[in-house]
């Protein structure tokens, strides 16, 4: 559905698949990778049989890219980690749709995410890392020419002083990695899952077991997600579950320790 939506030009059919997955439950992870990613994976491939033309594949893109602002407004990630990344294309690199949806599954999982775009300098990405304090870098390679421009930046950024870990991912670096797997303090991620994985394992991260007050600030940012995407307000959502307003509002805030039956309704 959200592929034809694109074929169609049409991005309010596009956004109201995305609208209606989160109504059934769809996280926006699932809607990230499974929905956005795999569509324009076949954008690509209508555009190199020559189905579309450059145009069309750019509005395609501009369209996902539009949907994945407003579905980043509604990011509201369980825990933060409280480590600071940066994730760009590198120089020379026009694409970035990857490295921006890899940018908000980064921030989904609690990291402090800086996302810089396309085509970053090198000699700028290495003075951004400098002064921010980065402690990871994702940098997205899209063609195999770019390869000798990557290793220049690992170079680069691993002569500072505290110098960050570097996850490279996009189709170069994980078709043609041979080059880059000698370089150090670098890891190659085949997709932004794998990513966030390897980078929870650099850094040590484990997840404790989540607490009552955390299941129930979890529980009420999903309700009031819901309702909203319903066009409801507090009232209405009382009204329909014949639950106290006062109460509804207690559950959204995570302050209210809601019943399974409370649930249900």
């Amino acid at each position: 559905q959200y592929l034809d939506a694109l074929v169609r030009r049409n991005p309010e059919a596009s956004y109201f698949v995305m609208e209606n997955g989160l109504q059934q439950g769809l996280t926006p992870s699932e809607l990230l990778i499974e929905v956005i990613a795999n569509a324009q994976i076949q954008i690509g491939e209508l555009w190199h049989s020559g189905r579309l033309n450059i145009a069309e594949e750019h509005y395609s893109t501009q369209i996902s890219l539009s949907n994945m602002e407003k579905l980043r407004q509604r990011i509201q990630p369980s825990n933060k980690w409280g480590i600071r990344i940066a994730v760009s294309s590198i120089e020379g690199n026009s694409h970035y749709l990857g490295a921006r949806m890899v940018s908000d599954l980064f921030t989904l999982d609690g990291w402090d995410v800086d996302f810089l775009g396309p085509d970053t300098p090198i000699h700028d990405l290495v003075e951004f890392i400098r002064s921010g304090q980065h402690r990871l870098v994702g940098l997205s390679v899209t063609l195999k020419e770019d390869l000798p421009v990557v290793s220049k930046a690992v170079i680069e950024l691993r002569r500072l002083p505290n110098p960050p870990h570097i996850i490279l991912g996009g189709y170069a670096a994980t078709t043609d990695s041979s080059d880059l797997e000698s370089l150090e303090g670098v890891t190659i991620a085949a997709d932004g899952l794998t990513a966030i994985k390897q980078s929870q394992n650099l850094f040590n991260l484990t997840r404790a077991p989540m607490d009552l007050n955390g299941y129930l600030v979890v529980m009420g940012n999903r309700i009031q997600e819901i309702r909203k995407t319903r066009g409801w307000n507090q009232d209405q959502l009382a009204q329909r579950a014949g639950l106290d307003r006062t109460y509804i509002s207690a559950v959204e805030n995570g302050k209210q320790n809601i019943t399974l039956a409370a649930v249900l309704k």
